[in-house]
Formats: structure tokens, sequence, C-alpha cells
């Protein structure tokens, strides 16, 4: 191999491999987890944000409650509004001490940089929050798992057995599963990250235990008004815009 065909390969190995970075980390789509408040290195491996694809919703995690609002991104000018977070009460005093921090430094954001797989926000001049990029925001996948009900509109389950759980199948366009007492089901069609499922029935068997029967219905309500899906890290949440109606968690075989 010649010097010149040498160092045109170097380039395309080195410009592809740029592409596929940059690719991994764009702004929106990926998930940011928090590495720094005001300046200072926190250890908070589940706090985080993901911005949508349009640039004008966040979603995300406190460490203790989930999160979520709109972003006003523009040239290096970036600012949260409206943000909202469920309400479970963090027992740890570190694990509320980042979340009250974060929250506050979040508010002041006026400015954000990119610094390759690093994202910086910015209140003026000062680092107010520092984030790493992990892993981006996977919605595919819908199908060909069983769904493991979580959470209702942010509280966790605590059943005992039978769990209630969903399925997708595409080849029928068919959603089915259990509510931890009757068996479910109903059509769905997705376009990118929407969803609408309807035309839900179920088996009307009676179960008093545990609270089962207000599940159910919570359920099946939830998935009759969810309008888009989103998918990370073996996670399924449903919302109605910006609430979080339910959440599902991907059974490990």
């Amino acid at each position: 191999m010649n010097t010149t065909h040498f160092f045109d390969l170097l380039f395309i190995l080195v410009f592809s491999a740029s592409a596929v970075f940059a690719q991994k980390t764009e702004l929106a789509g990926t998930k940011w987890q928090l590495t720094q408040i005001d300046g200072n290195a926190v250890s908070a491996p589940n706090t985080f944000i993901e911005i949508n694809n349009e640039k004008t919703k966040f979603t995300g995690h406190t460490g203790c409650n989930r999160m979520f609002g709109s972003v006003d991104s523009h040239g290096g000018q970036m600012s949260f509004d409206g943000v909202g977070t469920t309400k479970m009460a963090c027992t740890q005093g570190k694990v509320a001490l980042i979340e009250r921090n974060f929250l506050a430094e979040l508010d002041k954001v006026n400015g954000f940089q990119q610094k390759g797989d690093e994202l910086e926000l910015l209140d003026g001049s000062r680092l107010a929050l520092k984030f790493k990029a992990t892993k981006a925001v996977d919605k595919t996948n819908l199908e060909g798992r069983k769904w493991i009900l979580k959470s209702v509109k942010g509280t966790d389950l605590t059943l005992s057995k039978e769990i209630p759980f969903i399925k997708f199948d595409s080849s029928k366009n068919s959603v089915g599963g259990n509510t931890g007492c009757n068996v479910f089901g109903g059509t769905y069609k997705t376009t990118g990250n929407s969803l609408t499922i309807t035309d839900t029935i179920s088996t009307m068997r009676a179960c008093e235990e545990e609270n089962r029967m207000a599940i159910e219905r919570q359920l099946l309500d939830g998935l009759q008004a969810a309008d888009r899906f989103e998918i990370t890290d073996g996670t399924l949440r449903l919302f109605k815009k910006d609430e979080l109606l339910l959440e599902f968690k991907a059974e490990i075989n």
C-alpha cells in the first residue's frame, strides 16, 4: 500500500469512528447521567435526564423520583420549565440531598455546552450540572417481550404473587396479558414512539385480595389513556402527554 492510499484509508477510518461517536452523543435521544452538581462530583447512577427529539420536552430521574418538563434550547442557551416530579419520599439522606440540589440547579440553568459525550448545563459562566452520555433512548423492541408491571402513576406495586403483565404481538397488532386477576386483550398501533391501545376486553373474575381490583382498573385505564411510550434500560414507560401512567420491567429469561 502506497503512502497516499494509507492516509486515505486512515482518514476514512477516523471519519467513520467520529461519525459513530457523534451519533451516540446527540443532545436529543441520549440518556445523560448526572456526574457533578455545582462543580462537585456526585455518585448518582440512577439520576439522569433525556431530551426528546424535538428538544421541547425532557424526562428523567432524580435518584428518588421520576421527573419531566419542558426544555427550551437554541444556540448555546437552554432553560427548563414546568419541572414536575413524582412524590415518593426519599429515606436515604444522601439521595434526598442530591435530589434537592439537582432540582435547585436545574431551575437556574440558562445555557449549555456539549463536549463529546459530556453535557454541561450552565448558570451564566458557572457550571451548574454536568452529565455523561450513557445509553441512547431505545424506542424499539416493544414486541417480543413480557413486560411486568412495576408501578402505577409512580407508586410501586407490592403484590406477593401473580404480578400483572403485558405482551405486544406485531404480527396481529394485538396486545394482551393478565391484570393479576383477569386475562385481557386488545389491539394497538404505534407510529414512532406514539401508542394507542383500543378495544380492550377482559374476563370478569372478582379478586378481593391485595387490592387487586383497584390495580386492575388502574392498569386497564392507563393502557387505554396512553398516547406514547419510552423504553430505556429494559424499562417500558407509558405516558399520556407528560404524565407517567404505567411502568413495566422486561422479564429476564
